[in-house]
Formats: structure tokens, sequence, C-alpha cells
């Protein structure tokens, strides 16, 4: 599993993918102009918590969506950043994105982050996790 950092201030926050493909960052980087101001919040937001944690963020922008597995989802207007909390090494870990269409929180998204999670809890145990940092990546 390759984990790209895309924050790396206080607090390191990464994302499943690496710099050719990321799809949390780059479904949020391909958005039409209607949900552009969403996706820049939501960036914004990554980076204020890469600067301060996430102690001081409100429960509207970000709240658990899966008690069991401690997945998290980060709130900005209709769009929706699913994450977990890694015990060392990230903050957070992105795990996937979306443009939320109803009420509920999408079980195929949840489903994915638990998976994805797994898979990177798995990985860091075999040690065959990829750790891709920002100047890997020419940021």
């Amino acid at each position: 599993m390759q984990i790209l950092v895309t924050h790396s201030d206080q607090y390191r926050i990464g994302a499943v993918g690496n710099a050719e493909a990321c799809e949390p960052i780059d479904m949020l980087t391909s958005l039409g102009a209607n949900y552009q101001a969403s996706a820049d919040g939501l960036f914004d937001l990554l980076d204020r918590i890469s600067k301060e944690g996430l102690a001081d963020i409100s429960t509207k922008l970000s709240h658990r969506v899966d008690a069991n597995e401690n997945i998290y989802e980060l709130i900005k207007g209709d769009l929706r950043l699913f994450y977990f909390k890694p015990e060392e090494g990230f903050l957070i870990i992105c795990t996937s994105a979306l443009v939320k269409k109803s009420q509920t929180v999408d079980p195929k998204h949840v489903k994915k982050a638990i998976r994805l999670k797994h898979e990177y809890l798995e990985a860091v145990k075999q040690n065959t996790l990829i750790v891709i940092e920002e100047n890997e990546n020419g940021d």
C-alpha cells in the first residue's frame, strides 16, 4: 500500500495513493466550478488540521460515520472526505471523497474506508507500507 503525504506541518496528513493516482485528492481537484469553493474549503481544512490538529474541529466539519471501525468524514458543503486515524505516523489518512447526494452516509464509501484502513494496518504490520513524501512528488 502507498500513502501520499498531502500535508506536513505540525501533523502529517496522508491519502491512499501516490503522486500519479490519489483517488481522494484527484476527485477533489477534478470537480466542476460549482463545487470549487467546497473543494478549496476542504483543502483549507486539511491545511488547518495539519497545523492545529483535530481538537478544535467542530462536529459540523468532521464526525464519525462508523463507530466500530472509527471511520470519519470531513464536511464542506456537499463534499465528503472519508478518513481514519492511524495510531502513529499520521494524524489522519484520507481514503475517498464524494459529492453527497442524500441525507444518509454512503455505505459504499464507509466500507471502502474500512477496507483501506485494514489494508493500511496490514501493510504497517508486514512492513510493506510505502510513504511518499511531499518533496518526492514535486511539491
